[in-house]
């Protein structure tokens, strides 16, 4: 059976993809990566945490949403034996908000965790309805510290991998979001510059795609990990 490994996004946790995992199961053996709650780790030490957590004995493909994105690229240029290709989804390469770096301590006390529904239901789910959002309580990040979430927004706003980027030689796919009112489009551009043969698929939803879409996000998933596993 094909294998896919996930990397999650800012919150770590990979608790809210669940539906995306059914979505290409049975036909793949698909499984989260998380990241400490109560550690602020920067890209580096992430990297040391999924490479030792990568299988070391059947070949897989790594799956890497938003903040993870910098993770898969570091490891895809210098990759593990049963890596067979990288699926960057809704990510970036380098800091999508450079007008934000200088801005980079009041940034990370941006009160994320808590950002009340009205607005993470358009900028995160694509949705005029707060309803869409899940309730603050409910939410993966709630369960992260609050030194983590600065600490990784302070990593955000400083990664630059670009020159790695160029460096990967092995099957790629970007998925990007039709309506995503978080990550600037520039930022996919910059993907496909370095990566000119990637298989590129948009789809019609907001930032948060396996969450929200995750029956339209399996479809290409499928077909590249079926082709490349």
């Amino acid at each position: 059976m094909p294998n896919l490994v996930i990397l999650p996004g800012l919150d770590g946790t990979g608790a809210r993809i669940g539906d995306f995992i059914r979505a290409v199961a049975p036909a793949v053996d698909a499984r989260v990566i998380a990241f400490p709650t109560d550690e602020p780790l920067g890209y580096a030490e992430l990297e040391r945490l999924v490479r030792a957590a990568l299988p070391a004995d059947r070949r897989y493909v790594l799956l890497a949403e938003s903040f993870s994105g910098p993770l898969a690229i570091r490891i895809g240029a210098d990759p593990p034996r049963g890596l067979a290709g990288v699926i960057l989804c809704g990510t970036f390469a380098k800091n999508p908000f450079p007008w934000l770096r200088r801005l980079r301590p009041l940034a990370m006390r941006v009160p994320v965790k808590s950002l009340p529904r009205w607005l993470r239901a358009p900028l995160m789910w694509g949705s005029s309805n707060p309803r869409r959002a899940p309730a603050r309580e409910r939410r993966a990040i709630s369960a992260v510290a609050t030194p983590v979430i600065r600490h990784r927004i302070g990593e955000i706003l400083t990664v630059d991998e670009t020159a790695r980027l160029g460096a990967i030689e092995l099957p790629t796919l970007i998925l990007t979001a039709a309506r995503d009112r978080l990550l600037p489009r520039a930022a996919t551009h910059i993907l496909l510059k370095s990566l000119p043969l990637a298989q590129v698929e948009e789809i019609d939803g907001p930032h948060l795609l396996l969450q929200s879409r995750p029956g339209e996000c399996a479809a290409p998933v499928l077909r590249f990990v079926r082709r490349w596993n």
